[in-house]
């Protein structure tokens, strides 16, 4: 690469994929993480679909290290919305990297096959990749050990796990028992056909004959050496730059001094999931990475309410919102905010809400019109928005917002206030939300 695309340190990106190291020297910032797999890679079960985030064939599990808590976390993203650049720092895994005929398959591989959850086979890696994760994070969670060869999952959780994945073939029912087959608190006998037990098995032969999962044996998510390597990028050529800012002084600064000029076309992104519904198939001259500013990333709680940075992803503020109602003291805030949460996890699959940020999702609904859950339902609630321009930053009403023009590109949401409402004596507060789909 360049020495002009080294300045500031930045430049290479290094990741893993399946525990090897890849470092890229160069590349069009356009480029999806899918793309790179199929075409530089040998795990080349991801696959195009609907490119869109909807059917779940292009999943793949990102993990990334937080040094401030110590501690990895593991979520699934749509590789064909997930732009490379955006993966610094960061390790993925396909379903190449659960096991393969060499080194031995999962118990996900194993249980998928007997319970004839594939057929034509293009969903069946995404499918186990999703619930891949959902084993992982499961298991992160305190409470008693499961019986063995069971996990933590319940019955309920492990048919969520592949919401988000599509299947055109096996109408959903293998999948869903090969699936529950791992929950701990799985009634057996209610599996269906599969190629473990013959008809008339007692019912502890059958747990006997599942094939073995055990997670203390679990494959690692996150390779040690990317633990210490900065998570920020620069790219800076004469045909494309990537820029990832660590403050609202630096956005500021390059909102001032790159964007603003007819000529160059500018991308505020996040998680750039807004490219699967508006098709944005034109090349950028500039991306701006808004992942790495803390004040858009954070969440605060107080007696005001639930101040949630513009680039936290929605997955993120539905536990913040369901840890809030717990917490506080009034019970109108309580209910509201348990009603937001739940409102939320109907938007979109999992696979989306896990990297599409609150902000991203109001901006698409300011200026392109989008047809937006969060933005109706925040409506309802009187929230407010702090935007941030190259010279001030201001609060307003999301209602003002959303009838002022588009924001252009030079100006930012930089967080959403969720109100505390406080019950009135002789009043009773209401709040429902609907959706049909």
């Amino acid at each position: 690469m360049e020495d002009r695309e080294r300045k500031m340190g930045g430049g290479n990106l290094v990741f893993a994929v399946n525990g090897q190291r890849f470092e890229v020297t160069s590349i069009d910032p356009s480029t999806s993480l899918l793309e790179f797999l199929r075409s530089q890679t040998r795990f080349k079960s991801v696959k195009l679909g609907c490119g869109e985030g909807g059917c779940g064939a292009c999943v793949v599990l990102l993990s990334k290290y937080d040094p401030v808590r110590d501690q990895v976390e593991d979520y699934t993203v749509n590789s064909c919305l997930t732009l490379l650049c955006s993966i610094n720092g960061c390790s993925i895994t396909t379903t190449e990297g659960l096991g393969n005929s060499k080194e031995g398959f999962h118990a996900i591989h194993q249980r998928f096959a007997g319970f004839h959850a594939s057929q034509c086979g293009f969903c069946t890696p995404g499918m186990c990749v999703s619930f891949f994760s959902a084993l992982v994070n499961a298991e992160k969670r305190n409470g008693p050990d499961p019986p063995p060869g069971f996990s933590k999952l319940s019955v309920s959780e492990a048919e969520k796990a592949i919401a988000g994945n599509l299947c055109r073939c096996t109408g959903y029912r293998p999948i869903v028992d090969a699936c529950k087959s791992f929950a701990g608190d799985v009634d057996i006998e209610d599996l269906g056909l599969n190629s473990f037990w013959p008809k008339g098995e007692s019912k502890e032969n059958k747990v006997n004959k599942l094939p073995s999962y055990d997670f203390s044996r679990q494959i690692s998510t996150f390779p040690e050496f990317l633990k210490d390597l900065k998570s920020t990028v620069l790219l800076d050529s004469e045909r494309y730059s990537w820029y990832s800012p660590v403050s609202i002084r630096e956005l500021q600064g390059l909102l001032e001094s790159k964007v603003g000029n007819d000529m160059t076309r500018a991308k505020i992104i996040v998680s750039n999931t807004g490219t699967g519904y508006y098709k944005e198939l034109a090349p950028y001259d500039i991306y701006i990475d808004l992942r790495n500013i803390p004040e858009l990333s954070m969440v605060k709680r107080d007696s005001t309410g639930v101040q949630i940075g513009a680039a936290v992803p929605i997955t993120k503020a539905i536990v913040e919102l369901k840890d809030s109602s717990k917490t506080i003291m009034y019970d109108d805030a309580k209910m509201l905010w348990g009603k937001i949460a739940d409102h939320f996890e109907k938007i979109a699959s999992g696979s989306v809400r896990n990297s599409a940020s609150i902000g991203g999702n109001l901006a698409m609904a300011q200026r392109s019109g989008f047809p937006s859950d969060i933005a109706t339902v925040l409506l309802a609630v009187d929230a407010l928005v702090e935007i941030v321009t190259v010279s001030k930053w201001e609060t307003i009403t999301l209602e003002e917002f959303l009838e002022r023009p588009p924001l252009d590109s030079r100006s930012i949401i930089v967080s959403v206030m969720v109100p505390t409402w406080k019950q009135e004596s002789h009043c009773k507060l209401m709040f429902k939300t609907y959706r049909a789909a």
